[in-house]
């Protein structure tokens, strides 16, 4: 948005410095970042937009670098005494068939139980993500060998340090919380039940109707204040203002583990956030206007760039 947009966004594919000079031409207001892997939410887009003065939605750029690498954020998890999965890491150096992958899998095995769940430490949407039941599947993988991943070199995810969770089982949650105004306000949590069994994975997070997902979640009031209040620690512990997604699995004992937090989560229409929004009456256009006016707060700016946004496009 700005005063008189040029036609730029529907042209050729440009370079992120001509694209900035563009946005700094046409005086754009706001940058509404829904840019998701690295790049996008990892604190590198977020950096750059600052470095020129542009405000933007989303995560600042310290909270957006932690919270995408699973290996940070998990220490800054158990150092704050929050339930996370055992994990260990795989530096991106190690992946190949040089590596000793026998003895990782002794050095782990023992205080890990399996099945292991294997993640690029840096990537979201459940990109590269690999279930081992038995070590010497996790032995094939790790040496090239595993039909999943037949040449690592080749899968851009493989290029990419990876962290070896174990896999615990339960029922899937998520909580989001929103902070535009300095009040972290947790969202109705939602369980999550992908369709035909198996991970919540790339496929049923984007493919309508491959996950039934209920928001509310179905759970005693009290554990449902138990997940919102998690959910809000988690989002204070790593300044997620404007916004954050919790996602946990409920134990058999009725513990709550964390998987991992998102800082800057989907705003498609099988996304969680804007259903969790609807169920407490806040509509997906209400919910972006609040992260329009965070932005220009953010950035100190008046209010009345934020009137320019809202009424971008509406007839004079």
């Amino acid at each position: 948005c700005g005063a008189g947009p040029s036609s730029w966004s529907a042209a050729e594919p440009l370079s992120i410095l001509e694209a900035l000079q563009l946005l700094i031409a046409d005086r754009v207001d706001v940058v509404f970042n829904a840019l998701h892997g690295p790049g996008g939410e990892d604190g590198s887009f977020q950096g750059l937009l600052r470095h020129v003065g542009l405000p933007f939605t989303g995560p600042d750029v310290i909270p957006a670098a932690v919270t995408m690498d699973k290996r940070l954020a998990k220490a800054a998890l158990r150092g704050a005494g929050i339930e996370t999965p055992l994990s260990f890491d795989i530096p991106a150096a190690a992946r190949g068939r040089a590596a000793d992958w026998s003895s990782i899998a002794e050095r782990h095995r023992g205080h890990m139980p399996l099945p292991w769940i294997a993640k690029p430490s840096r990537l979201g949407s459940s990109v590269g993500v690999a279930v081992f039941e038995t070590v010497e599947e996790f032995l094939l993988w790790g040496r090239g060998l595993d039909s999943r991943r037949a040449d690592p070199l080749a899968d851009p995810a493989a290029l990419d340090e990876h962290i070896v969770e174990e896999m615990v089982c339960g029922r899937e949650l998520t909580c989001g919380v929103l902070e535009t105004d300095g009040i972290a306000q947790p969202l109705p949590p939602v369980e999550i039940r992908p369709r035909g069994g198996g991970l919540f994975d790339y496929e049923a997070k984007y493919t309508p109707g491959a996950s039934e997902e209920t928001c509310p979640a179905p759970l005693p009031p009290p554990e449902t204040a138990r997940l919102q209040d998690l959910a809000v620690q988690v989002h204070r512990l790593f300044a997620c203002d404007p916004l954050s997604r919790t996602d946990v699995f409920r134990l058999a004992d009725g513990r709550f583990t964390v998987l991992e937090v998102n800082t800057l989560p989907g705003m498609t229409e099988t996304s969680l956030i804007p259903l969790s929004a609807r169920r407490c009456g806040i509509a997906l256009e209400d919910l972006f206007d609040a992260l329009v006016d965070h932005a220009l707060r953010r950035a100190g700016r008046s209010s009345c760039a934020r009137e320019a946004f809202v009424n971008a496009g509406k007839p004079r």
